[in-house]
Parts: C-alpha cells; structure tokens; sequence
C-alpha cells in the first residue's frame, strides 16, 4: 500500500510538461508504436522474463513472452520452478499525450515441475494500464493485473481456477532514446477457488526494454 501510495504521489507531483523523447512505452497504457520493435528483458521475484513486442498500428502490439519462474506464480508460500509461454497483446484505448490508457492480455500454457510430475495449465491474463508521460524521460503507470490461470488435475495437484488480483505501478526511465530502465510491481490476494484458500501474491520486476 505504502508503495501504491507513493507511486499516486509522483502521479501528482511529477507534472512537467512531456516531451517526444519518452514516445513508447512497455510499462503504461502506451504502446510501443506503428512498425517498431522492442524486446523487453525483467528479472526479480517471481522469475525471469524475456518480451518481444511489435507495433502493429498507433493503438496496437503484438507479441510473445518467455518466462522462467522460480516462485508459482507470485504466491510466496511456494517456490516452484516453471515455464511460461505466452502470446502477448496490448491495446491503447486513449493517449493524450500527458495520459494514456490501455489493457494487455497474455494467454498461453504453462508448466510448473515437482519431483514425481509435471503439473500443465492455461495462463489467461488480462490487465489494465494507467500511465501519465510526467517528463522526457519518465514514465508512471498504475495497474490492475488479474493473472488468472488453470491447473489441470494431477497427482500433486487438484485441477482448479486460480484468480490473482495485483495493484500496484511502474516505471520507466529513459536512459536514451530506445533505450528505457523499468521497474513494475504488483501485489494482492491469489485465490485458489476450489480450496477456497487465499495466499499473498507479490510480482516485483526490474529490467531494461530495447527499441530496435
């Protein structure tokens, strides 16, 4: 919450008027841009992730994730190792330049590996990104992440519907041009609706996105 807050607070006092320089974005509402590339590369809990994005219109990206994950899914009650594989979408619904909006959906299979098995499932994320461009080199957003997924049934694991509910932000510092420091994290209840039991879930990722 202390972070939530702090993160509103640079909303509000980080008010200079925007320039071009921060014109893309990997971490707001914003999208990357018409005909431009960018791979994305974030590291912290609960893995390593690698984003390739391409402008497919002004308001539109495409693309796909990979990622390596040593925690399930943000619970902090388990450490696992698993494997994403995910396309990625992302949709700007307004951009005033100052503010923008959009949402991100993510869908793709998902493994997670225990001593005896193998435990599969469906990513079915869906997002939604505030942003405010507050200078030439920085970027502000705030988030709604619900990074639901399926476990199929195994003998480790019950099938069930798991529903994580993230708020937090991000940033994104423009060292140069095509080249942008981001830090995002996430935090809240994941919910594992066949045990009725809810753990904490916590995403907090640093990296560094690159337009080529």
């Amino acid at each position: 919450m202390r972070c939530f807050l702090l993160l509103c607070a640079m909303v509000v006092t980080l008010g200079s008027e925007p320039s071009e320089a921060a014109s893309w974005s990997v971490v707001t509402g914003r999208t990357v841009g018409a005909h431009d590339t960018v791979v994305d590369l974030r590291v912290g809990w609960p893995g390593i992730s690698t984003t390739l994005l391409h402008g497919v219109t002004p308001k539109l990206d495409l693309g796909g994730i990979f990622t390596f994950n040593y925690g399930f899914e943000g619970d902090v009650t388990e450490t696992r190792p698993g494997l994403k594989l995910q396309a990625l979408l992302r949709a700007n619904f307004y951009d005033s330049h100052k503010f923008n909006f959009g949402i991100h959906l993510a869908p793709g299979p998902l493994f997670y590996f225990y001593p005896a098995t193998t435990v599969a499932g469906i990513a079915l994320p869906i997002g939604l990104d505030f942003g405010v461009h507050s200078s030439s080199q920085l970027n502000v957003g705030l988030t709604l992440d619900l990074p639901m997924f399926i476990l199929f049934s195994s003998n480790v694991r019950r099938g069930e519907f798991v529903i994580p509910a993230l708020f937090g932000g991000g940033l994104e510092y423009f060292l140069a041009p095509n080249v942008a420091f981001t830090f995002k994290m996430g935090m809240g209840p994941i919910i594992y609706t066949r045990d009725g039991v809810a753990n904490f879930d916590l995403q907090a990722l640093v990296g560094f996105a690159f337009r080529l």
